[in-house]
């Protein structure tokens, strides 16, 4: 109900606060380990066919970047080809085109990369054409047949958050008029990145994360907001964003990905020398 109250408003140009106790507060979730260290932490995920693929933000070479997730909680690496990127810190899957996916790092260089089985290539690089410092998010959706990329810049505590959007032409790597918008949030209150992802749901809502990193422990915490939609018009991505509307808050957890499978959702932390995590997230509906 509180998704479709959000959708009428945004249609008619109001900005919403929803006063309600969060959906999927931490004492509603159980959460999995699936990485110990700073190394083994989930900065972005999407679906794959069976279970998930993650990205990681690491920097130096022979660390992983990106692996599977089976729906067991059960991780394999898998081996970048050639000199892998750096700090990837966005992946989402390619509309229309099975085992195809687009991730991305925080300075906006992009891949399209493909994965059968455990094997990893590389299609065809690509630049953002904005926003490309501290970039946390890229994330695709489709309007007839054609793609819309949605990117974020996480912002800080004293800067709102960015958000982008573009059409995108995944076989060409094209990007069209650039739209933007920022995102402010009233929790975390401290150490604050506005947006640590970003995803859109079926109908255009666009769903984020915001995240309290105050260093390598902790502590952490995270809540989710609905920000407003993400829409086609004159052949243009067009953003319209409404004050956000809490979807629920995790307490000692930095959320840096989230996806959607159908209604399933799942979020992923990357909580530093504190591992990676993964919890069902309810946000996807």
């Amino acid at each position: 109900m509180r998704q479709r109250l959000l959708g009428k408003a945004v249609a008619a140009g109001v900005s919403v606060v929803l006063l309600l106790s969060p959906a999927g507060a931490s004492g509603d979730v159980t959460w999995t380990r699936v990485g110990t260290g700073i190394t083994q932490g989930v900065s972005g995920i999407a679906p794959a066919a069976s279970g998930w693929v993650i990205v990681r933000d690491n920097k130096t070479s022979g660390q992983n970047r990106v692996a599977l997730l089976s729906d067991a909680h059960v991780v394999t690496n898998l081996t970048w080809p050639g000199t892998a990127p750096s700090d990837l810190e966005a992946i989402d899957a390619v509309p229309a085109q099975a085992n195809r996916y687009a991730v991305v790092t925080s300075t906006g260089a992009g891949r399209i990369i493909t994965i059968s089985g455990t094997t990893l290539k590389v299609v065809r690089s690509f630049t953002l054409p904005a926003g490309r410092v501290e970039n946390e998010s890229f994330a695709l959706t489709r309007f007839g047949t054609t793609t819309v990329a949605v990117w974020a810049n996480r912002g800080s505590t004293t800067t709102p958050g960015r958000l982008f959007a573009a059409t995108f032409n995944p076989s060409t790597s094209a990007f069209g008029a650039v739209a933007q918008a920022s995102v402010s949030v009233p929790f975390p209150t401290t150490n604050v990145r506005p947006i640590s992802d970003t995803r859109v749901l079926s109908d255009g809502r666009i769903v984020i994360s915001s995240a309290s990193d105050n260093g390598n422990n902790g502590p952490f915490d995270t809540a989710l907001y609905a920000v407003g939609t993400v829409r086609l018009g004159s052949g243009r991505a067009q953003l319209a964003i409404v004050a956000p509307v809490s979807l629920g808050t995790y307490p000692g957890h930095k959320v840096e990905a989230i996806a959607c499978k159908g209604s399933a959702g799942i979020l992923g932390t990357d909580d530093e020398n504190l591992g990676g995590w993964t919890a069902v997230g309810t946000f996807c509906d």
